[in-house]
Parts: C-alpha cells; structure tokens; sequence
C-alpha cells in the first residue's frame, strides 16, 4: 500500500513534544520557526535533513504599529516556493500560532494602508474581512495537500472560555486550540499531545482525536509515538 501525504494537526501545551514528532515524519523536511526552538530538537536527529528557517521577529510596543506584513511576505512566499520546488516530503508550521496571528494582521495591515491612502483610519478587521485571512490559511493547507507533501501544523493550546449570560465569557476548564479555528477541519489527522509520568519515566502521551482514516481510533492514545506508528494504526502496512 502507499502511504499518502497527510496533513497532522499537533495541538499541546508548550515542551510537550511537538517538534520531536513532527521531526518523525519523512525527510527532507523544512521547518518555518517562529519561536526559536526548533534547532534543539533538530539536534536529536542527526541522520536525518530538517532544515530551519527561523523568522525574526519584531519587538512591538504599540498595538498600532505596523509589523506583520513584511515577515508575512516573507514566509509566504518562501512556503509557496519550497512546496513548488519539490525539494521537501515534510513541512513543519512552528508553530501555525504565530502563522495565524501574521496572517491576521497582515491583512489588517493591508486594509489600513488603504485606508490611509483615502484619509481614513481602520483599526480592526470587520466580520467579513477575515475572509482574506480565511483564504490564505486555507492555501496553506491545500498548497501541500495538492502538492503530495506531508504537513505537519504545530499550535498551542489555551484555556477555553464562553459565554454564558450576556457579553461576560467564563472558563469552561477545558483547553481549546490557539490559533486558526479551522486547522482541526483541514487536518488529516488531529492529535492533543501532553506529558504523563509513568513508572518513574516522562512520556509524552498523544491522543488522536479524529482523523480521516479509521473512525475506530477516535481518541486512541499512544505512548511517545512517530510517524511511522501512526501510519501503522491509521492506515496499514
């Protein structure tokens, strides 16, 4: 049987083991890098070719500085060339939260320099705008998917709060994903990650929590896991 390229969603806490499965799935791999980490785990794969672009950030003091679009632009036209190239089987979002937030407010950027050539001044995107967001984080995902190449989106989790009365939102207690509310929809495979000791030792523990494949393993979970053990479970030899 031949093993697809799939789209793997990995939502956990910060130091949960993203990187270190992500880095599982076949080489060449390509890492964009938003927070600084990926170098180190990098190093416990020597035999393998995880190349790291690591993306500078800016320091912003003004919530009305502009900064997104030029580190937008330059992830995204990198992305769409490497994927073009051919060159890589595996290509790492670290993680998409920060993809998501560039891409939010870049577009808003976009808008407010429009809106500054008419006099106008914009502070938010409206309800409709974030279909321009919506858009360019779903060609992401389709990019790879229609290129044959695994995707591999790493994001945090957060405390999940809603309303309940009126406009006041309360902590539900649970964890939600933090970044684009729609990544677990594109994914192939979605998988909530954290760490457990057991027997003395520090496992880090995941849990499929859907996936497109086999409805029987719905929120299975598996003990410092890889690729090629998910590929087993989900699809076959």
């Amino acid at each position: 049987m031949v093993t697809p390229n799939v789209i793997v969603s990995i939502s956990a806490l910060p130091k949960s083991g993203k990187n270190h499965l992500a880095y599982t799935f076949p080489d060449p791999i390509k890492v964009y890098c938003f927070n600084g980490g990926a170098e180190f785990v990098k190093r416990k794969f020597p035999d393998k070719q995880i190349d790291v672009h690591n993306f500078t950030l800016p320091i912003v003091e003004s919530e009305t500085e502009q900064w997104a679009l030029p580190v937008w632009d330059e992830f995204y036209a990198e992305y769409n060339a490497d994927v073009a190239s051919g060159k890589y089987r595996t290509l790492v979002l670290d993680t998409s939260t920060e993809v998501e937030n560039f891409c939010r407010q870049a577009t808003l950027e976009e808008l407010q320099e429009e809106a500054e050539a008419k006099n106008k001044v914009k502070r938010k995107l409206a309800t409709n705008e974030y279909l321009a967001r919506n858009l360019r984080m779903n060609a992401i995902f389709a990019r790879a998917r229609n290129a044959g190449i695994n995707l591999v989106t790493l994001q945090y989790l957060k405390p999940e709060w809603l309303k309940t009365t009126g406009d006041r939102a309360e902590p539900t207690g649970k964890t939600a994903i933090d970044g684009w509310n729609q990544i677990e929809a594109q994914a192939d495979i979605n998988i909530w990650m954290e760490v457990q000791q057991k027997a003395g030792k520090t496992i880090m523990v995941s849990t499929i929590k859907s996936n497109r494949f086999d409805r029987d393993f719905f929120t299975k979970t598996v003990d410092d896991t890889t690729y090629d053990e998910l590929m087993a479970i989900l699809i076959g030899d």
